[in-house]
């Protein structure tokens, strides 16, 4: 019986099977959890102004506290790199690729954000010397509830020229009166209306023969704010007109009007010579923030204070939002940015020293 003789010709191995359904399906799983949906929250958390959802809640609470979310996402895309180095050292698997490509694609997300943040800490060139000295105090006196005593106490230690008070109505008014009676002051709205509802302005006799209007459109108009704005001028102001508002919050049932409210700061940063003081209920992270106050200048960004949280006062300034601005347009700069503790209040206060014309 002849014996078998082995067959020295090599043959071509057979392909490789596909992949079952099974596991494609699971690749694909893979890519979308590690990729797609890391990369997704961190650009709506992070970013949601550059596709207008920041005007949506929860897309504009997001949006205001934008520098803080900055920071926790970039401390956990470090620490996660840490983490697949140290497991590379120790000799054991660092993670998977899509995992590896899911955290640079977010990485890149969070530098965007900070790309965007990081500028406003960083102060522009020093205005030059002379002009007019303009100091202005804006603080929310949260209802009429914020200590009276310590804020006259700080007014007279900042000297502000003018002072302006959201929701500070006739009851409010009469307190700093009191307190500060070398101040002329306003407010407007009648006398039994809530604090709440109120803007009262303080006028230094520094400040000259200044007067004040209330601009309260019809309800129902495309002008309307939910709360009397107003707008101060003359005095040292000069050609300078100054508007004193407080728009509406960002909570469910306002929502919907803020960007409107937002779009009327045009009233002063489309015209002349113009500030704009008191509390926006938005930062420059907010893109109807940045529509309405187009054509002006935030000086607390100009000073590279626009990091510094105004709101909530209960929480760490570097967490915070700061949503009081002093807003200048057409000749009035900036020289220096505070923001002072005064209690009683759910806001810090704004002073702002500046240059006029």
């Amino acid at each position: 019986m002849p014996s078998r003789v082995p067959d020295l010709v090599r043959r071509d191995r057979d392909p490789a099977p596909e992949a079952p359904p099974r596991s494609r399906a699971r690749r694909a799983a893979a890519v979308v959890g590690r990729v797609v949906v890391p990369v997704v929250l961190a650009f709506l958390v992070l970013l949601p102004d550059l596709v207008g959802l920041d005007r949506h809640l929860p897309f504009t609470v997001f949006a205001a506290v934008r520098p803080a979310l900055t920071v926790a996402a970039g401390t956990v895309v470090v620490l996660l790199v840490l983490r697949r180095l140290v497991r590379r050292l120790l000799g054991r698997r660092p993670g998977t690729a899509a995992g590896a490509v899911g955290l640079a694609a977010v990485a890149v997300v969070v530098a965007v954000a900070a790309a965007i943040v990081v500028p406003r800490a960083v102060p522009a060139a020093a205005p030059p010397a002379g002009g007019t000295p303009l100091t202005v105090l804006s603080f929310n006196a949260f209802e009429g509830k914020a200590d009276a005593a310590v804020l006259a106490g700080v007014v007279r230690r900042e000297r502000p020229d003018l002072v302006i008070l959201p929701e500070a109505g006739e009851r409010f008014r009469g307190r700093m009166a009191a307190l500060l009676p070398e101040y002329r002051s306003w407010t407007n709205v009648p006398p039994r209306t809530a604090d709440v509802r109120g803007i009262t302005v303080l006028a230094a006799p520094r400040a000259g023969d200044v007067t004040a209007r209330t601009i309260s459109d019809a309800p129902g108009t495309p002008t309307d704010t939910r709360y009397p704005w107003a707008e101060v001028t003359g005095g040292i102001l000069g050609p300078v007109r100054l508007g004193a508002v407080h728009v509406v919050s960002i909570m469910p049932g306002w929502v919907a009007y803020w960007p409107g409210e937002l779009a009327l700061l045009q009233r002063w940063c489309a015209g002349g010579p113009a500030l704009v003081v008191g509390d926006f209920n938005a930062t420059p992270d907010h893109s109807a923030f940045r529509a309405g106050a187009q054509g002006c200048t935030d000086a607390a960004t100009e000073r590279g204070e626009s990091l510094t949280g105004t709101w909530y006062a209960g929480v760490p300034r570097s967490v915070g939002a700061q949503i009081d601005h002093v807003l200048t347009r057409g000749g009035p700069q900036a020289r220096d940015v505070a923001v002072i503790d005064i209690p009683g209040s759910d806001h810090r206060a704004l002073l702002a020293r500046l240059t006029l014309p």
